[in-house]
């Protein structure tokens, strides 16, 4: 991931040319030459390292659908997302991220969250914790301290695309909550709940390469996550949202405080 991060991604941070960002499904949905390029590298090299592996990329998929097929295949599959916060990226912000998953079947194997910029990398394998490495340095993260109360958790909730009205209706509800913040992109968002400056999140999207491996890491520390219904979400199920919170007890409050 550095490699690639270096090789592919860095050179072109604020170096866009005007081709070099097309929209895909609208202007807040974009794609760069980076994302692409980072997506071919990373998948060349990931396949290389487990024999049989499978490959699922979000610009891959963009371009065929039918490869999320490889979820039900039983084999290890590398979940890619070469750029996550490709807006951010395009305008020579800070704020992306790459992120990377192993999964078989619907078991979380391992995820990895590497902020290009900083330098700074999650990674997390099941049954092995997670971890930090930054400054050259790395240390285990800890469980964070989670308030028990409701009004003393402070969530992340995705409000794109909220109609006027349930924006009123979150701003009402929310106030059982410590504060409802927005969230920014996947992979800022999952280091924030694992070091216990956001205690959940919500989604009203999950993509797997958005979510795989925070994921991974976050289920090391004890977080819980399902859809907004409480039902499970499993790898390339997109529909019914996803709610992330650090006990069970939570999740079913913050479903009923906000959800129903």
């Amino acid at each position: 991931m550095r490699e690639v991060a270096a090789e592919e991604i860095m050179p072109r941070w604020r170096n866009l040319a005007g081709g070099d960002v097309v929209e895909k499904t609208g202007p807040s949905d974009v794609v760069t030459v980076a994302d692409r390029a980072a997506e071919v590298q990373l998948a060349r090299r990931l396949a290389e390292i487990i024999a049989g592996s499978r490959v699922i990329g979000e610009e891959g998929v963009h371009a065929d659908p039918s490869v999320t097929k490889h979820f039900a295949s039983g084999d290890p599959v590398w979940v890619i997302d070469p750029i996550d916060g490709t807006s951010a990226f395009a305008k020579g912000e800070t704020a992306f991220a790459v992120m990377v998953a192993l999964v078989r079947g619907e078991e979380l194997v391992a995820g990895w969250i590497l902020a290009p910029v900083s330098g700074e990398l999650h990674m997390g394998e099941r049954g092995s914790g997670a971890w930090r490495v930054r400054h050259g340095g790395v240390e285990r993260l800890p469980r964070p301290e989670v308030p028990t109360l409701s009004k003393e958790l402070i969530g992340l909730l995705g409000r794109r695309h909220m109609s006027d009205a349930r924006r009123a209706e979150i701003k009402s509800r929310g106030e059982a909550f410590a504060a409802l913040q927005n969230v920014s992109c996947a992979g800022l968002d999952y280091p924030r709940l694992l070091s216990g400056s956001a205690h959940f999140a919500i989604y009203n999207k999950s993509e797997p390469w958005d979510h795989l491996p925070g994921l991974a890491l976050a289920s090391e520390l004890g977080f819980v996550f399902s859809k907004h219904d409480g039902s499970p979400y499993r790898p390339g199920d997109n529909a019914g949202g996803l709610v992330i919170a650090p006990s069970e007890d939570a999740a079913a409050d913050i479903r009923r405080l906000l959800l129903t």
